[in-house]
């Protein structure tokens, strides 16, 4: 016989997860804006808000496009996350600084249930897959500009 220790625990994290998901899905999200806001930091001359914001879709589509006939996004993922390793860290940096970090916090909070909003996740893991795999080819000197139009493909995706 099975005993599980905490039943009351795990209702209680069930719940509230199926809470979270409700709320993610009840509605549609409009697109992130993807512009750095004005008198802010932006990371080696770049958006730092698109790379992080695209880091973090991907990461997204990295977690939820496994099985079920869903395009892998994670191996292109990794790839991308090695290549630009530094720009993503002046990217985390130039990102907490502009909202504080309760407020990188709860911004990503909406981020990450923006991109888990998705009508077709079929259809969202091809898009992450091609994004991540481009994503992951350019060089970082180039990332930086190419990351708003990466995003806006990605967003894409999403719709």
């Amino acid at each position: 016989m099975s005993h599980h220790p905490r039943p009351g625990l795990t209702v209680l994290v069930l719940a509230s997860a199926a809470l979270a998901l409700a709320s993610c899905a009840s509605h549609t999200v409009p697109p992130l804006a993807s512009g750095a806001a004005p008198g802010k930091p932006a990371g080696a001359g770049s958006d730092s808000r698109s790379i992080w914001r695209l880091r973090s879709g991907l990461n997204v589509a990295a977690l939820s496009c496994r099985g079920r006939s869903r395009t892998a996004v994670a191996p292109a993922y990794r790839r991308m996350l090695e290549r630009h390793k530094q720009v993503f860290a002046a990217s985390y940096r130039s990102e907490v600084t502009r909202y504080g970090m309760a407020g990188f916090d709860h911004d990503q909070t909406r981020v990450y249930n923006h991109f888990a909003n998705q009508r077709s996740p079929s259809a969202f893991c091809s898009t992450a897959a091609e994004v991540a795999d481009r994503a992951s080819r350019i060089d970082s000197g180039r990332f930086g500009p190419e990351a708003p139009r990466l995003l806006a493909q990605l967003e894409r995706g999403l719709r």
